[in-house]
């Protein structure tokens, strides 16, 4: 693995698998959050978003980029060798996003822009319920209709099969 895109909704452990990848296999690892937001979750516009992207991708040529942020895919995904979409149950990344807030409320993240801490916020909650139903499937369509022809894919439907493979995977690449 030497440049990994990780998709999924909220909650769904994106920053997770980047830094378990990024720890195994010596990869640096961006947070599609610490690149979008500045202090006081201000927005940055979407060319400086890109133009930073653009910059991490000019300068490094192993990482782990985690996030969705659909004006940013095309280039990264230009550059991926692998790409994890993490299709998982609502349940599951709802109950993950509930269960974070109440850890971390008022608290920055390490997988966050410095100067936004934890905070409950229903639109955000919102967008956290309807992705399955309004965002899924344009992501997938995205990232397949982005995808280099030598570039693999990996769609995970639980934690489990992400488990699994991520033990197959160490294990193929230790020997």
């Amino acid at each position: 693995m030497e440049r990994v895109t990780i998709v999924g909704p909220s909650g769904s452990g994106k920053s997770t698998l980047a830094k378990r990848l990024g720890k195994r296999f010596g990869l640096l690892v961006f947070h599609m959050d610490q690149l979008f937001f500045d202090p006081g979750w201000i927005e940055k516009s979407k060319e400086a978003l890109l133009e930073e992207t653009k910059q991490i991708l000019d300068e490094n040529e192993h990482w782990v980029i985690e996030g969705n942020y659909g004006k940013t895919l095309p280039s990264r995904l230009s550059k991926s060798t692998n790409v994890f979409f993490l299709d998982y149950p609502r349940r599951i990344y709802t109950y993950r996003v509930l269960k974070r807030l109440v850890q971390t409320y008022g608290k920055v993240r390490e997988d966050m822009a410095p100067g936004c801490p934890e905070r409950i916020d229903l639109p955000f909650l919102k967008y956290v319920w309807d992705f399955k139903t309004r965002r899924r499937d344009k992501l997938l369509k995205l990232v397949q209709s982005e995808l280099p022809s030598n570039c693999k894919l990996v769609i995970f439907k639980h934690p489990k099969e992400c488990e699994r493979y991520l033990e197959n995977e160490i294990n193929v690449y230790s020997n």
